[in-house]
C-alpha cells in the first residue's frame, strides 16, 4: 500500500514537472508577444497626434510629396511640380536618376555591371537609384538574380525554355510565386505602402521604428495599430490621388495644390514688388554725384542687359501660371513622358526575351497566387480602400467648389455685361 502511494506521488510528481516545462516553454512566447503588443501600441498613441485647430487641407511653407512606388508619381513631379516649383525651390531630388534597366545584362557579369553602376553614380549629380527606398534594397537583389539565371543558361548551352507565362519563366526571371515568399519581398514589398505612409519601412531612420515593423510582422493581429496611423496620416494630406483615376487625379491636383502654389507665388511677387519699391523711393534721395559715380561702374555690364538667363525665363513661366496653364503644361508633358517610358519599356524587355510582362501576361497567373497576394497584402489592401473613399469626398467637393467658382464668374460677367448694355442705352 505505502509503495502505491510512493508510486502515485513520484507519477504525480512527474506529471506535474511536464507541465511546468511546458508552461516554461509557452511563457516566453506569450511574454513575446505581450512585450511586441507593448511596443507597437506605444508607437501607434505617440503617433496618433491630438487634432490640431487647423485647416489641413491649406498649404504650408512646405510641400512633402510622398510617392507609393509604381503609382505614377515620376509624372507628377516632371508634369506638376515641376511647373510650379523653380529648382532653387526643391529639396535635393530623388527622380532625376531613377532607373532600374535590364540593359545591363550586356556586362560579361555581375562584377562588371556593378563597377558600372558604381562609376555612374560617382559622377551623377543628385541622388542615385541605389541611395533610395525601395530600390536602394530591390536593385542590386534583382541584378544578381537576373545574371545568376544567365549565367546558368550559359553552362547548360541549351536555349530550350518551358514556360506558363512570363510570370513563371524561371530559366530568365524569377517566377512570380518564388518572388513574393523571398525574404526581401516578404520584408519589404508586403504591405510596403501603409508601412510607407506609417514611416515604418526598413529605412526609417526613426530606432523604434524597426521593431515596431518587426513586431507587425510577426503578429498579423498588430497591424490593425499600423493601418490606423496610416489612416490618419492620409486624413490629414493636402492631396490624395489615384492611379486608376489618373485624369480625374490630375484635375484635383491643380486646382487643389497648384492653384494655392499659384497664389503663393502671387502673393511673392506683390512682396518683391513693395520691396522694390521701397528700394526705387530710397534711390531717389541719392545726390546727383553719387548717381554720376555709379554710371561709369554700371556701363560695363549694360551690354549684358538684354539677356535674360533660363533661370529667369522660368521665374516668370511661374509666376505668369494659371490652373488652366497648369493643366495645358500637364498634358504636353505626360505624353512625351509616356512615349519615352513606352521606348525605354520595349528596349529594356528586349533583354530578357521572350519574358514579356503585360496585362496578357498577368490574366494568366494561377488566382491561388493572386489569393495569396491578397492575404499577404491585406494592410494594403485596406489603406487602399480608405484612400478611394478620402479620393471620392475630395473629388466632389473640389467640383463642387470648381463650379461654383465658374457660376459665379458667369454672374458677374452677365452683370457686368447688362450694365454696360444699360449704359449704352
Amino acid at each position: 500500500m505505502r509503495l502505491m502511494d510512493h508510486t502515485l506521488q513520484f507519477s504525480l510528481l512527474l506529471t506535474l514537472l511536464g507541465f511546468a516545462s511546458i508552461l516554461a516553454n509557452a511563457s516566453p512566447m506569450k511574454n513575446n508577444f505581450g512585450h511586441c503588443e507593448r511596443v507597437v501600441k506605444k508607437w501607434a498613441v505617440s503617433s496618433l497626434d491630438p487634432e490640431v485647430n487647423e485647416d489641413k487641407h491649406t498649404l504650408r511653407d512646405l510641400l512633402f510629396f510622398l510617392h507609393v512606388p509604381r503609382t505614377g508619381g515620376r509624372t507628377y513631379f516632371h508634369c506638376f511640380l515641376r511647373k510650379l516649383y523653380s529648382k532653387s525651390l526643391e529639396c535635393p531630388r530623388s527622380y532625376d536618376k531613377l532607373r532600374f534597366d535590364p540593359r545591363f545584362l550586356v556586362h560579361p557579369n555581375l562584377t562588371s555591371a556593378t563597377q558600372m553602376a558604381e562609376r555612374l553614380r560617382s559622377k551623377m549629380r543628385g541622388v542615385s537609384t541605389l541611395d533610395i527606398w525601395p530600390w536602394k534594397y530591390l536593385v542590386p537583389w534583382m541584378r544578381e538574380d537576373l545574371f545568376a539565371r544567365r549565367d546558368a543558361r550559359r553552362r547548360r548551352g541549351s536555349d530550350d525554355m518551358q514556360s506558363n507565362g512570363a510570370y513563371d519563366m524561371e530559366e530568365i526571371v524569377m517566377p512570380l510565386h518564388e518572388y513574393i515568399n523571398s525574404p526581401i519581398a516578404l520584408d519589404i514589398v508586403h504591405n510596403g505602402a501603409t508601412f510607407q505612409v506609417a514611416g515604418l519601412t526598413n529605412n526609417s531612420y526613426l530606432e523604434e521604428s524597426h521593431e515596431v515593423r518587426h513586431c507587425v510582422q510577426k503578429y498579423e493581429i498588430l497591424g490593425e495599430h499600423v493601418l490606423q496611423v496610416a489612416k490618419k496620416r492620409l486624413d490629414d494630406m493636402l492631396y490624395v490621388g489615384l492611379t486608376e483615376e489618373h485624369r480625374e487625379s490630375a484635375t484635383m491636383f491643380a486646382n487643389v495644390v497648384g492653384a494655392q502654389v499659384i497664389s503663393q507665388w502671387g502673393a511673392l511677387n506683390m512682396s518683391m514688388e513693395s520691396v522694390a519699391n521701397n528700394k526705387s523711393e530710397q534711390s531717389s534721395s541719392f545726390s546727383i554725384s553719387e548717381l554720376e559715380n555709379d554710371d561709369h561702374q554700371n556701363s560695363s555690364i549694360d551690354h549684358n542687359s538684354g539677356q535674360v538667363t533660363s533661370t529667369e525665363n522660368d521665374e516668370a513661366t511661374k509666376q505668369n501660371m494659371t490652373v488652366d496653364r497648369l493643366m495645358e503644361a500637364y498634358e504636353v508633358c505626360i505624353s512625351s513622358l509616356r512615349k519615352e517610358q513606352a521606348h525605354r519599356r520595349t528596349a529594356s524587355l528586349k533583354r530578357i526575351s521572350p519574358a514579356n510582362f503585360s496585362k496578357e501576361g498577368r490574366l494568366q497567373v494561377p488566382g491561388v497566387i493572386l489569393e495569396q497576394i491578397r492575404s499577404l497584402n491585406r494592410l494594403d489592401l485596406e489603406l487602399y480602400k480608405y484612400a478611394q473613399d478620402i479620393f471620392e469626398k475630395r473629388h466632389k467637393h473640389s467640383m463642387e467648389k470648381l463650379f461654383a467658382i465658374r457660376n459665379c464668374c458667369l454672374v458677374d460677367w452677365y452683370a457686368l455685361f447688362t450694365y454696360h448694355c444699360f449704359l449704352c442705352r
